[in-house]
């Protein structure tokens, strides 16, 4: 059986928690290493992971700590949907504003419409 190791960035945008520490972690890119060991079969080779760990950079050092994969992708996925909902949505608006005439009904939307004036007989 072999070992493989693969290293994965992780960028958090704020500080966050995980169960294995006891203090807040700073926002920043951490690098994520994963150790699976391989178990070949006659039709192919699978993977089981052993063990995960985040580096930790403190001053000159980097500091290896053990941490559960999911408790690591949980954090990621609080970081995310913090910076999403303190921010503009991607993508076109999909509401804008109206003017102040009323409300609208209530599938409605305000979109603006450009209008193009061309003469009628084709700009002849």
């Amino acid at each position: 059986m072999t070992i493989r190791t693969t290293r994965k960035a992780m960028t958090f945008s704020a500080p966050f928690r995980l169960p294995e520490f006891e203090a807040l972690l700073p926002a920043g890119t951490y690098v994520v290493e994963t150790d699976e060991e391989s178990f070949e079969g006659n039709v192919h080779t699978a993977f089981h992971r052993i063990a995960t760990t985040l580096r930790i950079r403190k001053g000159a050092t980097i500091e290896h700590h053990r941490v559960a994969p999911q408790d690591l992708e949980a954090a990621l996925q609080r970081d995310r949907d913090a910076a999403r909902g303190g921010l503009a949505p991607a993508g076109p608006p999909t509401e804008q504003t109206r003017p102040s005439d009323g409300p609208p009904p209530a599938n409605w939307r305000w979109v603006p419409l450009w209008v193009r004036n061309t003469p009628s007989d084709g700009g002849r």
